[in-house]
């Protein structure tokens, strides 16, 4: 199946780098309304890419089981020298960002409060916010260079594809255990939340 973006990729490879990219986009998005203090669309906000960030892992994990390991098929130099050490990269801060979107939703739920209609810190700002700086900073990493593999695995070099390994044997098996759990975790934060508001009423 082609892909839509022009490149010697399939369709899933050029859809979970589009969707990485949105992820980002909403991501950044909730960043700025969290700069500018406004609490409940920041919330809202950051709920919604916490629910995306665990779909694309899903996604990502589809994509591995179907398509398969897709080999680089550049000159060895390239491979050892840039190649591999920038997907190691690219796996290291991705784990990162996906440990710290759980935390960062976690500790946003425990140190806020709704006052007036809206959302504020009243719990250890100073802690979540450079927490959330912190994986926001993450993020960036993990799209740049996963723009960096998809440009040398689709663009700058032939991709040579072997054959697929299956679910077990899949790096997006742990991505897919990694996004249940977030969603698992965000229903239960999603919970409490409205326990804590309702008590909160008089």
């Amino acid at each position: 199946m082609h892909g839509f973006l022009g490149t010697k990729a399939d369709f899933w490879w050029d859809l979970t780098v589009t969707s990485e990219t949105v992820v980002f986009s909403f991501l950044g998005l909730g960043g700025f309304f969290g700069r500018k203090h406004r609490g409940t669309l920041h919330h809202n906000t950051m709920l919604i890419s916490s629910v995306l960030v665990a779909a694309w892992f899903l996604m990502y994990l589809a994509q591995q089981y179907i398509v398969g390991i897709i080999g680089f098929g550049g000159p060895d130099f390239v491979k050892y020298l840039v190649y591999y050490p920038v997907i190691i990269f690219h796996s290291l801060v991705s784990t990162a960002a996906l440990v710290l979107t759980g935390i960062v939703v976690f500790n946003g739920f425990i140190s806020s409060t709704v006052e007036s209609g809206q959302r504020v810190l009243v719990k250890n700002p100073l802690v979540h916010r450079r927490l959330g700086w912190v994986t926001l900073i993450c993020f960036i990493f993990s799209v740049i260079t996963a723009y960096s593999v998809y440009a040398m695995l689709f663009i700058i070099y032939n991709p040579a594809r072997t054959p697929s390994y299956g679910f077990r044997s899949s790096i997006g098996a742990l991505s897919g255990i990694g996004s249940f759990l977030i969603l698992a975790l965000m229903a239960v934060l999603y919970y409490i939340s409205r326990v804590r508001n309702r008590n909160a009423v008089p």
